[in-house]
């Protein structure tokens, strides 16, 4: 068996420079470091398992450089002996008998090298509170913290941070690496509970009176519910002001599951003073503000304005969409009339495309034929306004579609679909 002695090389020792050329060029600069004085021409024997024996050329064993100013500096691939600057591309002698203190002195003074350890400091000019200019300085947790803050404000999702746009930016500005999504969850998490901190601080320390919102939302997918409570309050500048202070699970719409949210959500922000409770006109909430009366009235002897008799304050925007609601049932047929053929117009792209040609009192733009929504008398309101707009062209799709007249005599629920409208609608 013939052994070889084969040159090796530590890869941690390797320094990490700085330089301008691509990757092969450093792959040859490496390849040409300087043979050490005791394997220049040496031949050293070898023996084989059959007892041959032969000599084998040792291989040049590679030095890589010490000195930190090779950051600064590549040797050029003609000539070992001269090196570049990376800055100002001034060619120096190198030669490893003569050390690197030329090379020290110019980097002391390369203008271009100050250009560039200024563009990567972290300060930058600032206008003061007079209109001059002084130096800033940014950290990497003034970085985190405005990234967390934008995200929070923009509502954007984790995964921005980690996305080619983001850290195409970053990179252009010459800021800081980008954070991962975990690293930024931590980072909003940590940003809330410090300035929910203070808050609470503040309503302790002020004593502040708030008043209260509170509505549950299900979602639609999983149909979970959830309750949200936010506080309105007047600050030091009498501005005023709103914050959500709970955001809860929970189980059912009961008053007693409402009454402990109200209560838990309070005590958790140290808020001891309430002027009233804003809640729909469900039987459940007048049922939920009268247990959540009864317990929190014995928090303070001021902790409700005249003992809550003006606690329970029910929506106003709840009662007029039912008094709204109620005044369109004597107009109910026509409303529905104008609904159907809303929905017959936009339920087809062809229809959409052909119904501006039956238009004369008026100019077709994306979105001027609205379909309201039955909750929400503002909607309906909308809706017949701009159907106002469009009386021609409704009736001559009834003189000119077919189709238009068969979707008004299908049955819709076991009854004939209310439609087409006319004039008098």
């Amino acid at each position: 068996m013939v052994s070889f002695n084969l040159f090796q090389m530590d890869s941690s020792s390797t320094p990490n420079r700085v330089s301008f050329e691509n990757n092969k060029d450093v792959e040859d600069e490496e390849a040409q470091e300087l043979l050490t004085p005791d394997s220049r021409g040496k031949r050293k024997d070898s023996s084989g398992a059959n007892g041959a024996t032969f000599n084998a050329t040792k291989s040049p064993r590679i030095l890589p450089p010490r000195s930190k100013i090779w950051n600064h500096f590549t040797r050029t691939k003609d000539n070992r002996e001269k090196c570049i600057c990376h800055y100002c591309n001034k060619k120096f002698c190198c030669k490893t008998k003569s050390g690197t203190s030329n090379l020290l002195k110019h980097i002391s003074i390369c203008k271009q090298f100050f250009a560039f350890s200024d563009g990567q400091s972290s300060t930058q000019h600032v206008m003061n509170e007079e209109g001059g200019l002084m130096i800033a300085k940014f950290s990497a947790e003034t970085f985190k913290e405005a990234t967390s803050e934008m995200m929070v404000i923009r509502e954007l999702p984790l995964c921005w941070v980690e996305s080619v746009a983001w850290k195409h930016f970053c990179n252009k500005m010459n800021l800081d690496n980008p954070v991962s999504r975990r690293t930024s969850t931590r980072d909003i998490v940590k940003m809330y509970l410090q300035r929910k901190n203070a808050m609470k601080k503040w309503f302790v320390a002020n004593k502040q009176r708030v008043f209260l919102t509170t509505d549950i939302w299900e979602a639609k997918i999983t149909w979970a519910s959830y309750m949200v409570v936010t506080a309105h309050y007047v600050d030091a500048c009498w501005r005023l002001k709103k914050l959500i202070i709970g955001f809860k699970h929970v189980s059912d719409h009961k008053g007693q599951t409402i009454s402990k949210v109200l209560l838990d959500v309070l005590a958790d922000w140290g808020i001891g003073k309430i002027l009233c409770v804003t809640v729909g006109n469900a039987t459940t909430n007048s049922s939920a503000l009268t247990k959540f009366h009864s317990q929190f009235s014995s928090v303070s002897d001021d902790a409700l304005v005249l003992d809550g008799e003006f606690l329970h304050m029910r929506c106003c925007a709840r009662i007029i969409n039912l008094i709204v609601k109620d005044g369109l049932t004597d107009a109910n047929e026509s409303v529905n009339a104008v609904r159907n053929v809303v929905v017959y117009v936009r339920g087809s792209g062809n229809r959409l495309i052909f119904f501006p040609q039956k238009v004369e009192s008026g100019r077709m733009t994306r979105g001027s034929l609205p379909l309201d929504v039955t909750t929400r008398w503002n909607s309906t309101y909308l809706m017949l306004s701009i159907a106002l707009k469009f009386r021609v062209a409704f009736h001559k799709m009834e003189e000119e579609d077919k189709l238009y007249d068969d979707y008004f005599l299908e049955m819709d629920n076991g009854n004939k679909r209310t439609g087409p409208p006319q004039y008098t609608d």
